[in-house]
């Protein structure tokens, strides 16, 4: 089973409309701001990514409940397509989850789709 993670709800929203059949959820944060010195998700990533944005550990999480979700269900997926732009604020936000995957011991293929996230047209495509 495919999964698709988008960069956030703008372009989560145009591949939604564009792949009907397709299950895309958006990631929702924008790790090119603020410092991160854990791993990934974790719960001191969590603990320190909630302290920087000046919320709550349970508004950090309500933030971002789908990509949380899936982080604990990768089990169920043999493929995680990541669609992103190409600015550097994407694409650390991409470099993330892509150590996020690993830590987590992601089996499955990932896909790395380049988009202008106006319109949701691939650019570049890369298997990792």
């Amino acid at each position: 089973m495919r999964i698709n993670v988008t960069a956030g709800d703008c372009l989560n929203q145009i591949l939604s409309e564009k792949y009907p059949e397709e299950t895309f959820i958006p990631f929702r944060e924008a790790m090119i701001e603020g410092p991160y010195s854990f791993a990934p998700f974790s719960n001191a990533f969590l603990e320190e990514r909630a302290a920087f944005h000046c919320c709550s550990l349970d508004e950090y999480k309500a933030h971002m409940p789908l990509f949380l979700e899936l982080l604990k269900h990768l089990g169920d997926y043999s493929e995680i397509v990541l669609w992103f732009g190409d600015e550097p604020f994407c694409k650390k936000n991409a470099e993330v989850v892509i150590e996020a995957l690993e830590q987590c011991g992601f089996q499955g293929s990932i896909v790395l789709k380049t988009v202008v996230e106006e319109t949701g047209s691939v650019v570049q495509i890369k298997n990792l």
